[in-house]
């Protein structure tokens, strides 16, 4: 996990929550340690996630302090899943803008699949996920197809189409009983990560 929180309860909170959805370990390090690129790859990790932030790529400063993490997502030889933040990232160091929507989106919301991907096996065309958000990217960036949509953003979900590289504006790790759907997402994404291996 990378963790792009700048509170540690937030960082805390994203590791219990990815651990519990994956049923997996997680190793963490922070985006703005010395040697980003090689302290994440010394760790040989099967996939790495980028968690969310409440950075706004928008904001003076915030691109240069991420600039370690942009470079490692366009030339990483691993499997990575951008959420929220993440996502944004990923989008921007590949050539998307983003749009603000003048509001904190908080809620359980329905993201629409526009195109059918393992990554929604087992999942109904409309599913249920935790959104928590200001910004949206505002285009699918270069190389990547546009798999989800929702009320708030046409590039809910995205896939680059010759690299394992996937974003998500949700945050699939927020999942709950009542609301399984991320959870399930992230199952199909561990399955596609180890077929790959």
């Amino acid at each position: 996990m990378v963790n792009n929180y700048r509170e540690r309860e937030k960082t805390l909170q994203a590791l219990q929550n990815l651990t519990r959805c994956t049923g997996q370990p997680l190793e963490t390090v922070d985006h703005g340690v010395p040697e980003f690129e090689r302290k994440v790859l010394e760790l040989s990790p099967d996939l790495v996630i980028l968690t969310g932030s409440s950075a706004l790529l928008t904001r003076s400063g915030t691109r240069e302090e991420f600039q370690q993490e942009a470079d490692f997502v366009k030339k990483a030889p691993v499997p990575i899943l951008g959420i929220c933040f993440g996502h944004q990232l990923i989008g921007t160091a590949f050539g998307s803008g983003l749009s603000d929507l003048g509001q904190m989106i908080q809620r359980f919301d329905q993201v629409s699949v526009v195109h059918r991907h393992p990554l929604f096996d087992g999942l109904p065309p409309k599913i249920t996920v935790a959104e928590s958000h200001r910004q949206v990217l505002n285009k699918v960036p270069l190389g990547f197809q546009r798999l989800a949509e929702s009320t708030t953003t046409t590039v809910e979900a995205i896939r680059h189409e010759t690299k394992p590289i996937y974003g998500v504006q949700f945050h699939p790790e927020r999942a709950n009983d009542l609301h399984p759907d991320g959870r399930i997402f992230l199952q199909n994404l561990l399955k596609i990560t180890r077929t790959r291996a």
